[in-house]
């Protein structure tokens, strides 16, 4: 049975509602700089190897544990901010 949770979206009597979660994902990502470091440089060497490779190459380089990592971050800053926001 699926519980019926408060919106999350915010808004003024006579605006549209706005989603918080961009906006404190973001400002969650000076937190999270680290991680954001690590997807970087895994994204230049494996973008490397991607134009070095040859047709042929079967190349299976790819950043996911770091974009993991960088989003367990991001999810982990976020979540406290983000439910305090419930009402």
């Amino acid at each position: 049975q699926c519980m019926h949770t408060a919106p999350l979206l915010t808004a003024m009597a006579d605006e549209d509602p706005v989603d918080p979660l961009p906006e404190i994902q973001k400002s969650c990502e000076s937190h999270c700089t680290k991680a954001l470091n690590e997807l970087n440089a895994c994204t230049e060497r494996v973008n490397k190897i991607l134009a070095e490779a040859k047709p042929e190459d079967e190349v299976t380089a790819n950043c996911q544990i770091q974009y993991n990592d960088f989003w367990h971050c991001i999810d982990h800053c976020t979540a406290p901010k983000l439910f305090a926001q419930l009402k």
